[in-house]
Order: C-alpha cells, then structure tokens, then sequence
C-alpha cells in the first residue's frame, strides 16, 4: 500500500488517477448473486465516509470472494485502487456523485481507530424536519424519549419479496418541544430497546425523511448512528433534556406520541361537532380502546403485492385485471371495520393493512392462514387484541355509495398509548386551567 498523501472522498471524482482514500466502513453489504446477458455473478457493497463525505463501492465476482470475509463494517480503511464511474441514485444512497468498482488492482489497509476521521454532522431541529422535503437526507440529535419492541414489515416486492424485516421504532425530542418517530432497520434496530430507561442521546448522520403520517425518519443502510457521542451540542441536550424536558410535554410532527398535530376528539364529539360533513375531510386524534373487531365478513382482500390492487383467483393462478396479466401468488391485505370506544362512547373505524398489523399484530396472509386451518387461533388473534389503549389518528370524510351519503371514519395511524407523555398532558392541561 501507498503511503502517500491521502484525498478527501467528496474530492474524488472520474479524472482522478492513482487516488488514495482513507476512511471508516460503515455499512457491508450481504453476498447477491445476479444475472444477465453474459451470464451469472456475485457481488457486495460498502460504503466508506470521512469527514468530507460518503462514498459507495462495489466487488463483483473473484473480487467479491477475495475481499467479502476480510473487510470488517466500522472498521477504518486506507483504499487505493478502482475504477470511478458515475453513480446510480437508484441503488446508492451515498451523497457521492461518482461510486467505485473494486477490482484486482484495489488495496485495503486495516487502520487503527486513532485514525478515524472527524465525521461532520450538520444537525436539524425537529422544527426544521415539518419543513423538509420528503426524501431528503440529513442528519440529526435528538433524546431518545421511548424505544418500541421490534415489529417486522413484508418485503412488498422484489427478490426479496414475501420475507419480513425486522425493525424498531422510536421517539425523539429535542429543546424545540418537537416529538418525531423514527424507524430503525437492519443492524441499527438494536442500538437501543424497548428497556432503555436512559433517554439517551442519538446522532444519526444520513437518515431519511419520510412524510408518512406528517413526517418521520427513517436510518438507511448508509446511516451512521452513534449513541451519546462527545460533542458539545449532545451534552447540551442532555442537560437540557434532565434539568427541564424530561417534564414538558411535546407536539409530534409524526401525528404519535407524546403531542398530536391534529385537534383530540372524542367519540361523541366525532358526531356532536359533525366532523367530516365539510367539504374537506376532517383529521383528528382519539384516545381509545378497540372493542370489536368485526371478523364474520370481509376482512381482508387478495392483492397483487406489486400494485396492491385487488386479485382473484383464476385456476392455480390470481388475475389482476389491472394489469390484465395473471400472477402465481397473491398478498392478504388487511380492510378492517372495527369499534373503538372512550370515555363517551363508541364509533366505527375501517382500517387498512397497515394499520391492520398494527393492531392485530399479524399480517393478514397468516391470519387467513390460520381460519383456512380450522385453528382457534383465528378468533383468538381478534379477542387477544381488544381493550388495548391506543392513540388513534383518523379521518372523516363523507362519501356517497348507492345514493347514500354518510360520514366515514378511516384510521391513519394507531400507536400504543404513551402513559406518561399522557400524564404530562393532563397535567399541563390542569396548570393551563388553574393557573398553577
């Protein structure tokens, strides 16, 4: 390996000629296989970052077997060798323009971790992240107000599709009295858990922002996230977080947690008030229980994963006459109606798949599996998973079916009841009211 002077990764370009880099591997790649017209292969990734940057780089084949069990993720790297082409956004997720091909020529020296680069944050307020646009990346510091057990989602699509993915889903906070959910994939999901009780600090270089349910984040596979880091503005917010917000209350920008964006109701304000009788729907929150699950009709559909539109089956196949082409396997989608009660009465609710599983803590394939089977399971899954408290975002809006106009009420979002975030809303509600 060269010794000579090393050059930053935002610098890296395809002029550059004998270049050499030196930074930490954040992210590896499992072994895939492909094929094409020539035939078929193997290939990993990485990703490498330092305090300019990131970049992606890829092994194929005699590369791929050479380098696959030597190269060891958050380990620091000197690299030299490559071939720099133009990068693909649909498959990089690095901020780099240009991405690497690995070949028999690139060198690797394992370094000592004295040697790692000074990663650069350039953190947002939660503030800041209601006014970002969906899909951008960013980094952030936030508290750690509450770890959720790790769910799973069905991979939709894709060679992968059919398998379930483990993720974790957590609150953060910051001084600006903002909540934001964030989701946490593959390895990064066991960077903390539900039994946290710390409220630690995290940094996360590279997440990215979501709009579902108002705006969320989501950690990548070339996210950095660091737990506590030493730097000034994460003790900041420590102190900040003991001495005062551990007691305040927040306002979610995700529609979760601690604060609602949308106005709370009740169930007998959901028709006192007429909500959803407007020209335009009416969002609000509900804090409630579900008390029936309505099973003995329709509570799911087949669908084509790909489209989500509806299927039937047709021999050994399933046709989608959206597509007009007829599929080997179909997906059990959740369409749910469903009475959820409070203090003030009951309401109707549909939901839909992903609140489905929500609720039900099950897809609705293996729910179908289960009834098809005969197994007392089937019923038992509903009666398991009443009087849960949740807080409910829904949406009413009228429609109109047969010539018959009434008020619909949908479930957005349903999210396990925060005891204490509760609490501190009572109690701020109580100050607010006296003056205390």
């Amino acid at each position: 390996m060269s010794t000579g002077p090393t050059i930053d990764i935002s610098a890296l370009n395809m002029y550059n000629n004998g270049w050499t880099i030196q930074g930490r591997l954040t992210v590896k790649s499992a072994m895939r296989t492909y094929k094409n017209a020539r035939g078929e292969g193997r290939l990993f990734n990485i990703d490498l970052m330092d305090s300019s940057g990131d970049i992606r780089g890829t092994f194929f084949n005699d590369d791929a077997d050479k380098w696959f069990t030597t190269l060891v993720p958050n380990k620091v790297y000197k690299v030299r060798g490559g071939t720099i082409k133009q990068a693909n956004p649909q498959f990089n997720q690095t901020k780099s323009d240009v991405e690497i091909t690995f070949n028999r020529d690139t060198t690797f020296e394992a370094l000592p971790d004295s040697l790692a680069p000074q990663i650069q944050f350039s953190f947002r307020s939660i503030a800041d992240i209601e006014k970002t646009d969906p899909n951008t990346v960013i980094d952030v510091l936030a508290i750690v107000q509450e770890a959720y057990p790790l769910g799973s989602v069905t991979v939709k699509s894709g060679a992968n599709a059919g398998n379930q993915i483990a993720k974790r889903d957590v609150m953060l906070v910051d001084q600006g009295n903002k909540t934001i959910k964030l989701t946490l994939w593959d390895d990064h999901k066991n960077i903390v858990s539900e039994d946290t009780t710390t409220n630690p600090v995290i940094a996360i270089k590279g997440v990215r922002v979501s709009d579902f349910g108002g705006r969320s984040l989501s950690t990548t596979r070339s996210s950095l996230v660091e737990l506590n880091p030493d730097l000034p503005e994460a003790h900041a917010l420590k102190g900040w977080y003991e001495m005062q917000g551990s007691s305040s209350t927040f306002q979610s920008v995700s529609g979760m947690g601690g604060g609602m964006k949308d106005p709370r109701k009740t169930c007998a304000a959901i028709r006192d008030e007429q909500l959803g009788h407007k020209e335009k729907p009416d969002y609000f929150t509900l804090r409630g229980w579900v008390t029936y699950f309505k099973h003995d009709g329709t509570w799911n559909y087949a669908a084509n994963p790909d489209t989500k539109k509806k299927v039937v089956q047709q021999g050994d196949g399933w046709y989608d006459e959206a597509t007009e082409r007829t599929i080997e396997r179909c997906e059990r989608r959740y369409v749910l109606s469903l009475s959820a009660s409070d203090h003030t009465g009951s309401h109707w609710f549909s939901a839909f798949d992903d609140q489905g599983r929500a609720l039900l803590k099950i897809s609705a394939d293996e729910l179908q599996e289960l009834k098809d089977s005969g197994s007392s399971q089937f019923e038992g899954t509903f009666q398991a998973n009443v009087f849960r408290p949740y807080i409910f975002k829904a949406r009413a809006k009228m429609e109109t079916w047969q010539d018959e106009s009434r008020v619909k009420c949908t479930l957005m979002e349903a999210a396990p009841l925060d005891w204490k975030a509760g609490a501190l809303e009572v109690r701020k509600q109580i100050q607010e009211e006296f003056g205390i």
